[in-house]
Formats: C-alpha cells, structure tokens, sequence
C-alpha cells in the first residue's frame, strides 16, 4: 500500500507538507512581487509596498530554511520536485556567489527575482506532471519504513546545513550591508573589491565623486592619482592632529601589506606632487605643475572628547601584536559605547567631515572647471545628493577595482607557508593625516 488517507498520515507529515506548500507559494509571491516592482512600481525603499515586500522576502527566507532540513529528514518528499528550487533559493540566501548584481541597483534584481520564480513555477510544474496536482498533500506521499535509523542518520546533516546556510547569510549580509550603506560606491564584484566614479557636470563645470577605501592594489591609488588633470582641484580628505591629542592613531599601512595591499596613505603621498591652494608667489619657490590640492578635512580638535576616544579606541586595535589580540579589542571596543553614543560618533566622522569638503567646495567651486573629491565611500552618497541640490547631474558612472581578491588569497597563502605568524604591529605613527 502507497498511498493512505490524510487522517492516516502521522499530523507531524501534514504539518511539514503545509510548510512545504507555504515555502513553494510565499517564493513565488516573494519572487513576483519583486518583478513587478522593479520593473514596474520602482517603490520608494521607505515606501509601504517595498516594507511589505521585504516582510514577505524575510519569511521566504525563513521558510526556506525549513525546507532545507526537511528535505534532508524527511523522506516521503519528492525529492525531484523540491531539490532544484531549494537549492537555487539557498544560493540566492548566501548572496548568489558567480551572479554579478548590486544593492544599490535594483535592476540587477530582476534577474535574481527572475530566477527565483523560475525555479518555484519548476518544482511546481514537476509535481503536477508527477502527481496530477499543483501542490503536495501528505495523503499521496508514499509510505517509508525504518523512519527512526533514517532520523538518526539525517538529522546531524540537516542540522548542519541549516547553520551552514544561516551563517552563510550572515556572512553574505555584511557586503550587502556595506554596498546598501553607501550606495553602490563600494561594490563586492567577482574578482574584486570595487568602487564607483561618479561624473556629475553643471553646463561646464564637473565634479569627480571616487568613492575610496583604507587599503587597495598600489597601482590603484597611483593611476587615480596620474588620471587627475594638472588644471582640476583635489579636495581631499585626511583628518589632522595638529596639537598631538591623539596617543593611538588608526593607521593601516601594516595591516594593508599583510593582505598584499597598500594603504590609502599611498595616495596622500601621491599628493605631495600637488600644487597646495592658496598657491604660493614667494619669490624663487619653484611651482610645482599640478594638479591643485585643497585638504579639506577637519582637525581631531574639533571633534568631541567621545569621538576622539573612539578613533583612540580603533587606533589600539590596529596596534595589537597579534590578530586574536585585535578580535578581542574590537570586542572590547564595541562594548564601551552605547547605541546613542555610536550614533553621534558616525555622526561627526561622517557628516561633520561631509560638510567641512562641502564649505570647500562652495569657496573653489568658480574658480575650479574640475573637482575631485576622492573620499571615503560612506561618504558618497550625500556628496552626491548635496551635488544634485547645487543643481549638478550625474554624467557618467564607472566602476574602478581597487583590491582583487587574488592579491589577497596570494598574501595569506604566501604568509602560512612561511610558517610564522602574522603581525599585526604598526610602526609608530608619524605622519599628521590620518583618512
């Protein structure tokens, strides 16, 4: 006998099918609702449509999840059928590693979105040539003997794929997270780390936005650098110590060269070559051709004691003799300040700093037809969005690669086959910038 009545089937079976049925049904919602809106609505982000469009992608993930475990417990489920579809979806959970699409491009979901219902419409097509219906019903699931030696053997396995996929996500997450917070200007690629060039002109005025990060390849910040015209205005960041408050500076020139990197203070030295605006008539003082440079940071002075204590704080970390050492001053940092605290924090390293390059962008803004503002990615999005209110456009976006991810595997695999730890420890920090 195959086939029994669902008051025969154990209510544990019924259960599970209704959850299968749910996994199948709130994916192809999910993935549907997604195309419609990115092709069609294009909602705003804040906007109650997409609120409720991501409260339904967090319960397919969810579901999904629960169809992992148990198709590999259960196994009276049709394994043709629900195979394919949980493991597209599973991929797409941990970021869909290969596909090349972006947070801050909701075109590039489409395909995702795509995909997604595409591989539901499958399983359920599977089914109905299958079984004669659209959905399961645990009254036509087969009967299976020995379910307790097949528990014992399976469970361990579901176990530990669903925490592979779960820590997978989280893992996924925090590119995501980091390409969400700034909007694009730093993007995780396939072969690399990579961040955007914004052109944005204003009749014959243009503004250069570079979205920048703390460590790349050398030859990255050399040819930023060599691409700048010698008539164009660099305002660049780089926040000072003038009166030597600081006793831990965060600096990253050691930690750079541990993963076969650079600092960003390549490009500072870079810098040097510039001319310094106000340009200087002292008689016999040679001239240097170009391109002008403007630092338009702002001093640890004016920052507020917590803040300072917080770049401090970071400082230590990248002063740790040892990586385990550095995990746990980062632990540790993370504890000594409040949520609130944080808050004002990234308030005055982010926007603070924004509008001390903005001031210095309105004061050269005549008298510069080009502008570079090579900052941090995090602060991107609100150079442009303050770019667009003084009535600049966007002209053109690329994106640049500033670190592969072979350079980096070729530093560590090159380190632990020297057999010998990896230091951490800076050299003691000289320069008066720090990004």
């Amino acid at each position: 006998m195959s086939l029994a009545s669902t008051e025969r089937r154990s209510w544990f079976l019924v259960l599970i099918v209704f959850v299968i049925n749910a996994f199948l049904a709130v994916n192809a919602v999910s993935a549907l609702t997604g195309l419609v809106d990115d092709t069609v609505l294009m909602s705003p982000v804040d906007g109650p449509f997409f609120g409720l469009r991501t409260q339904i992608g967090l319960l397919a993930m969810v579901l999904t999840l629960f169809a992992l475990a148990f198709v590999i417990l259960v196994p009276h489920l049709p394994k043709l059928v629900l195979w394919p579809v949980v493991l597209v979806l599973v991929w797409q959970i941990l970021g869909a590693p290969g596909l090349e699409w972006s947070i801050s491009d909701r075109k590039t979901w489409v395909v995702l979105n795509a995909i997604a219902l595409a591989s539901v419409a499958l399983a359920i097509a599977i089914n109905k040539l299958s079984s004669g219906h659209w959905f399961l019903a645990a009254s036509r699931l087969p009967f299976r003997e020995n379910l307790a030696v097949r528990t014992l053997i399976t469970m361990p396995i579901a176990a530990l794929a669903v925490a592979f996929v779960a820590i997978g996500s989280v893992v996924a997450a925090v590119p995501v997270f980091i390409e969400q917070q700034s909007r694009g200007y730093l993007h995780f690629a396939t072969e690399g780390l990579e961040v955007r060039e914004t052109i944005m002109r204003k009749g014959d005025r243009t503004v250069h936005l570079v979205g920048m990060v703390h460590i790349g390849e050398p030859s990255f910040y050399r040819d930023l650098y060599a691409s700048i015209p010698k008539d164009a205005l660099i305002l660049a960041e780089g926040v000072t110590d003038r009166e030597g408050r600081m006793k831990a500076k965060p600096v990253y020139e050691n930690a750079a060269r541990g993963l076969g990197l650079e600092s960003q203070g390549e490009f500072q030295k870079q810098l040097a070559n510039s001319t310094p605006v106000p340009v200087s008539t002292a008689p016999g003082l040679p001239v240097k051709p170009g391109p002008y440079v403007v630092f338009a940071d702002i001093d640890i002075s004016e920052l507020s004691p917590t803040t300072t204590r917080f770049l401090e704080a970071v400082g230590t970390i990248f002063q740790s003799p040892t990586l385990a050492e550095a995990l746990q001053r980062y632990i540790d940092v993370a504890s000594k300040f409040t949520d609130d605290e944080v808050k004002s924090i990234m308030d005055e390293i982010v926007n603070k700093r924004n509008q001390r390059a903005l001031s210095a962008f309105d004061k050269y803004a005549d008298q510069y037809k080009t502008i570079y503002l090579p900052w941090g990615a995090l602060h991107m999005p609100d150079f442009e969005d303050e770019m667009t209110k003084r009535g600049y456009r966007i002209e053109s976006q690329r994106m640049l690669p500033i670190a592969r991810y072979q350079t980096i595997i070729d530093a560590l695999s090159g380190r632990l086959s020297a057999s010998r730890p990896v230091s951490w420890r800076l050299r003691p920090h000289s320069a008066t910038r720090s990004g």
